[in-house]
């Protein structure tokens, strides 16, 4: 379950006189588990800034965030690097990896990272990228040399190649066609059917459907005056 409960999340702009800029007041949210929520808004409005707040890239001013029942507190930099690790799963609007690394480890890395058997994740790592269209011919090539669509596979490869508690997507489909949309959009559905709690941006309106997801207008719920 993810639950944020009285946020309030300010912006400090310090090349214009240290002016703050206000985002959310009072920003309250749940996500149950084996639910999907689509965050909807205008572009700037603050729905890449949930994310990064849920997982814990951002600070906030007030209020609390917590993830199965786990607080994320900045005072405690070691838990949060432990929600990441074990409960939160995080498919980035853009592939950021080292240069170099083949796709087929990056893929593996979240399993290898929890003494995983390496056997059985070489064969669910091939699997997604198979399930994902991706040429076997590239699985050693590093994927910075890819097309976007590619790179948006691997993305997404990555972060839901394990059963993460909690998904959070940050417009997982957005360089896709519509093939491979809709096979991201079943494996979504699979992640939900297995009570993974997800919340993520989806600007089509027809992935939303597709998803059964609840959609949150947060400038419904949330002003930042």
């Amino acid at each position: 379950m993810i639950e944020l409960n009285n946020i309030t999340k300010k912006f400090t702009l310090h090349n214009q006189g240290r002016t703050n800029i206000s985002v959310f007041k009072n920003l309250n949210l749940k996500i149950n588990p084996g639910e999907i929520v689509a965050l909807t808004g205008p572009s700037g409005v603050g729905k890449s800034s949930i994310l990064k707040m849920i997982y814990g890239n951002y600070v906030f001013q007030s209020g609390e965030i917590k993830i199965n029942n786990y607080k994320i507190d900045h005072k405690y930099p070691r838990n949060i690097i432990e929600l990441r690790k074990n409960t939160i799963g995080y498919v980035s609007q853009f592939l950021r990896v080292i240069p170099r690394v083949p796709t087929i480890e990056i893929v593996m890395e979240p399993l290898l990272e929890i003494n995983f058997d390496q056997e059985e994740v070489r064969e669910r790592a091939e699997k997604i990228l198979l399930d994902l269209n991706i040429d076997k011919n590239l699985w050693n090539l590093s994927p910075l040399t890819f097309s976007g669509g590619e790179q948006q596979r691997v993305n997404v490869a990555r972060g839901l190649i394990r059963n993460y508690p909690c998904l959070l997507l940050d417009e997982p489909t957005a360089s896709l066609d519509n093939v491979n949309k809709d096979i991201v959009l079943n494996l979504i559905n699979e992640k939900k059917d297995k009570g993974s709690s997800i919340i993520g941006i989806f600007h089509d309106e027809s992935s939303r459907k597709y998803l059964n997801a609840r959609e949150i207008d947060i400038t419904k719920i949330s002003h930042g005056n």
